[in-house]
């Protein structure tokens, strides 16, 4: 995995683009947007979010474009990650951004 670019929503929240094609060829190059994030709500399970701890929540896109567009748009405030619920890599985890 690689780091592509990192950066920081308004809300001070750290998000970064990744690229996980080197590893894993069945991910489009530069495709997962990862967002440091403190979860809203706690989930049941031993590893799952919990209330107010910082969480790394996983957005995968179709492509390396829609990625940069989604990461320009969090990092100017325009949209927030609960915009792109559909696009979590964990859908359970979708109250908890």
């Amino acid at each position: 995995m690689k780091v592509v670019i990192e950066g920081m929503m308004p809300d001070g929240t750290k998000i970064q683009i990744e690229d996980w094609n080197e590893n894993y060829d069945f991910f489009p190059p530069s495709s997962t947007i990862a967002a440091y994030a403190k979860s809203k709500m706690t989930l049941d399970g031993p590893f799952a979010p919990k209330a107010g701890e910082l969480r790394r929540f996983e957005f995968n896109f179709k492509d390396a474009a829609e990625t940069e567009m989604v990461f320009n748009a969090l990092s100017s405030g325009e949209k927030t990650l609960a915009d792109y619920k559909d696009k979590l890599y964990h859908p359970k985890y979708a109250d908890c951004i």
